[in-house]
C-alpha cells in the first residue's frame, strides 16, 4: 500500500471514530454545553479529516507503519533460483577495469514482489480511482451551485427598500460586509448564499415585519460567523473522502450543529416573547420543499426533525448549571486529545530538512564505498530492493546471492585488513539509518558455516563508517567475506552486496613491521613469523628495504625503495620490471619491487619450496602498506 493511500485511510478513520465518539456523547452535551462549543466541536473532527499533522507514536501512525518502525532488518531466504527480471548492479570506479564494466552491465537476477496480484493491482489503481471520485464530486457540487446561484442572480428581484433598510440596520452602518437581499420564488426558505458575494435570499412571500426580522437576525450571524464558509470546506472534506459513507452522517451533524448554535447566538439577545416570537417564524417559514442537490448554502428552516430540535433548544435556553462547564472543559479536552492521538499515517522519523538528512530518493541510489588504505572505491557492488513503495521483494540471502550472482560478485577482489576502516557515501541520498553485516565465505553455497556477524555502523558527516571485523578464530577455513548494508529511507529499504578477498583470514595474528625514519608500515602474515631477514640497502639517491628469505639466507622476496620524483621518473622511463609506486610523501616516492629472476638454489627442494609459500603472500603484502602521520 503506497503512503499516499495510508495517509488518506488512516485520516478517514481517525474522523470517523472522532464523529462517531461525538455521537455517543450527544446525550450528555445536548443541554449542557453550548450548541456553539458543540459546533466548533465537529470543525475539530473536519480538521482531523483535512488536516495530515501527526505525531510519529499517533495510533494511526504505529497501525499502518508498525513494522516499518520497529522492525529490525529483514534478509528472506529461499532455496529456489531468484526470478528473472531486471536488477540494477551499482558500481563505483575500481581498479579493476575488467571488472567495474562486468558490473556495470545489467543483471537479469531479482527477487521477486511477493505481493498478491489484487493487492497489487489495488496499489497501482486506487489513486486514480480515488482522484476521479474527488473530481466527480466537486464537479456535482460545484455544478449544482453554480446552477442555482445563476438562477436566483438572474431571476430574483431586489427587496423592498424597508426591507434592505432592516438589514443594513442589523448588520450595522460599519459592517464590513456587502450582502444583497433579494426575493425570489425558486426558494422555499430563507437562505444566505455566495462565498465571496454574498446574498441573502428570501421567498417571494409576504412576511411580518417581525418575522423578518428574526429571518435576518439568523441570517446575519451566519454571515459574521462565516458559515458558508465552513459549508465549502465541509463539501470539499467530504469530495475527499468520498468513499467513506460515514461523511453523510459527518455532514449532516455539521448542518444540525451549525443551525443549533446559530439559533443559539440569535437568542442570546432576546427576551422570553422574543424567544416566542423566534420560535413561531421558524415554524411559518419552515420548508416544504428541499432545495437543489450540490447547493451550498445558509438556511433559516430546512428539515421538520432538526426544526423540532431546534424549538426544543430555545425554550430549555437559559443559564447553564455549574456542571456544565466541568463536561464543556473536558469533552473539548477528550476531543483535543482523540485528534492528537489518533493521528494520521505519515511514516516513520520525520525528516527536518534535505541539508540535514539528505534528499528522499525515488530508486535505491548508487553508493561508493572506500576502505582505509585504498583510495579507489569498491566497483563490484549489486544493489536490490528489500521493501519499496509498499511492496517486499522475496529474495536469497546476500550470502547466497554472493556465490550465485552473474556476473560474479567474487572477481576482482579488494583485500582489507582486519580492523580497517570502511566508509559508505549514499551522496546527497542520506538514509535515516544504515545497517552492516558480514558473513565469512566457507566451503558451503548455501550457508556459512560460521556465524554472520552484525557490524557496529556510526555516523560521520554526511556519510557511515564500519570497522571490518578480525579474523575468524575459527578452525574452519575461510577464502573471503561478503558483506550486507541495508540502508533505510522513511519505509523503503535497499540492501548492497559486495564481497572482499580472505586473505587475512588466514594470518592469525599478522606481524606489524613499522619503518620511522621513512613514516611507513607494512602487515606481514605470522606466518611469516621468523623466516625472513630485513636489511637496508642505499644506492645512490635512493634507499631500499629488502626482505629476504630467511632459509636460503639470500633469496630476496621484495623491496620497498623510497626515493625522490626526479628518480622514480627516471627509472619509469628506464623500464625498471617488476616496479610498482604505492605511495608518495612530500617529495619521497615509496616503491614496491619484486625480483624479476630466481632467488634460490633451484636443486634444494625445501629451500624452494619455503620460498614458494612465502611469494604467495606478496600481494596481499603489497596491500598492507600504509604512510604514517
Amino acid at each position: 500500500m503506497s503512503d499516499a493511500v495510508k495517509l488518506l485511510l488512516s485520516l478517514s478513520i481517525s474522523g470517523t471514530l472522532m464523529a462517531g465518539l461525538l455521537i455517543l456523547l450527544r446525550p450528555l452535551l445536548k443541554h449542557r454545553v453550548s450548541k456553539s462549543i458543540q459546533y466548533y466541536l465537529w470543525l475539530i473532527v473536519l480538521l482531523r479529516l483535512a488536516v495530515p499533522f501527526s505525531l510519529e507514536e499517533s495510533m494511526m501512525n504505529q497501525l499502518f507503519h508498525k513494522k516499518a518502525i520497529t522492525a529490525a532488518p529483514v534478509i528472506l531466504h529461499t532455496d529456489s533460483p531468484i526470478t528473472k527480471e531486471e536488477q540494477d548492479i551499482t558500481s563505483g570506479p575500481g581498479v579493476y577495469p575488467a571488472v567495474r564494466n562486468e558490473a556495470g552491465k545489467q543483471n537479469d537476477t531479482v527477487p521477486a514482489a511477493t505481493q498478491p496480484s489484487i493487492p497489487k493491482l489495488f496499489n497501482q489503481y486506487a489513486i486514480g480511482l480515488w482522484l476521479l471520485g474527488v473530481v466527480c464530486s466537486l464537479a456535482i457540487n460545484t455544478t449544482g451551485y453554480l446552477r442555482f446561484s445563476s438562477k436566483l442572480r438572474t431571476g430574483g428581484r431586489p427587496a423592498e427598500r424597508w426591507e434592505a433598510s432592516m438589514l443594513a440596520e442589523l448588520l450595522g452602518r460599519s459592517s464590513r460586509f456587502q450582502v444583497k437581499l433579494i426575493r425570489s420564488s425558486a426558494v422555499a426558505s430563507p437562505m444566505l448564499i455566495g462565498l465571496f458575494r454574498p446574498i441573502f435570499v428570501i421567498p417571494d412571500t409576504e412576511y411580518s415585519e417581525t418575522q423578518l426580522r428574526n429571518i435576518l437576525l439568523h441570517e446575519t450571524i451566519h454571515l459574521k460567523r462565516f458559515d458558508i464558509g465552513v459549508k465549502w470546506f465541509t463539501m470539499i472534506v467530504a469530495s475527499v473522502h468520498w468513499f467513506n459513507p460515514f461523511m453523510y452522517v459527518i455532514k449532516k451533524e455539521m448542518n444540525r450543529a451549525c443551525e443549533l448554535s446559530c439559533d443559539e447566538a440569535v437568542i442570546r439577545r432576546l427576551n422570553t416573547a422574543e424567544k416566542q416570537q423566534y420560535g413561531e417564524t421558524l415554524i411559518s417559514v419552515a420548508s416544504q420543499q428541499q432545495s437543489p442537490k450540490g447547493v451550498l448554502r445558509a438556511t433559516f428552516s430546512e428539515e421538520k426533525k432538526l426544526l423540532r430540535e431546534r424549538l426544543i433548544a430555545i425554550m430549555k435556553h437559559g443559564r447553564k448549571p455549574k456542571i456544565a462547564a466541568v463536561v464543556t472543559i473536558s469533552v473539548c479536552a477528550l476531543i483535543v486529545c482523540s485528534a492528537v492521538a489518533l493521528g494520521a499515517s505519515v511514516g516513520p522519523a520525520t525528516r527536518s530538512s534535505t541539508a540535514e538528512v539528505g534528499l528522499l530518493p525515488v530508486e535505491p541510489p548508487v553508493i561508493s564505498v572506500t576502505r582505509e588504505r585504498e583510495s579507489e572505491p569498491i566497483g563490484n557492488i549489486l544493489t536490490r530492493k528489500v521493501s519499496w513503495d509498499g511492496i517486499k521483494y522475496d529474495q536469497m540471502s546476500f550470502y547466497q546471492t554472493a556465490w550465485k550472482s552473474e556476473p560474479s560478485l567474487l572477481t576482482g577482489l579488494h583485500r582489507p585488513l582486519p580492523g580497517e576502516l570502511f566508509s559508505i557515501d549514499f551522496g546527497p541520498y542520506t538514509p535515516d539509518k544504515v545497517e552492516v553485516q558480514m558473513a565469512y565465505l566457507t566451503e558451503s553455497y548455501e550457508e556459512s558455516m560460521l556465524p554472520i556477524l552484525n557490524v557496529p555502523v556510526q555516523k560521520q558527516n554526511n556519510s557511515y563508517q564500519f570497522i571490518n571485523p578480525q579474523a575468524s578464530t575459527s578452525d574452519i577455513p575461510t577464502t573471503g567475506r561478503v558483506y550486507s548494508i541495508t540502508a533505510e529511507w522513511g519505509v523503503n529499504r535497499s540492501e548492497y552486496i559486495f564481497a572482499a578477498d580472505g586473505k587475512f583470514d588466514n594470518w592469525d595474528t599478522p606481524l606489524n613491521y613499522e619503518n620511522d625514519d621513512y613514516s611507513f608500515t607494512l602487515t606481514l602474515p605470522s606466518s611469516w613469523a621468523g623466516k625472513y631477514l630485513l636489511e637496508e640497502r642505499e644506492e645512490d639517491d635512493k634507499v631500499s628495504f629488502d626482505f629476504i628469505n630467511g632459509l636460503s639466507k639470500s633469496g630476496l622476496l621484495f623491496s620497498v625503495t623510497v626515493c625522490p620524483r626526479e628518480t622514480w621518473e627516471r627509472l619509469k622511463e628506464e623500464g625498471q620490471a617488476n616496479l610498482t609506486k604505492i605511495g608518495e610523501k612530500e617529495n619521497n616516492v615509496y616503491l614496491f619491487q619484486t625480483p624479476s629472476d630466481v632467488q634460490y638454489d633451484t636443486a634444494n627442494e625445501r629451500v624452494k619450496e619455503d620460498y614458494d609459500s612465502m611469494v604467495k603472500d606478496l600481494g596481499a603484502i603489497q596491500a598492507t602498506f600504509k604512510l604514517l602521520g
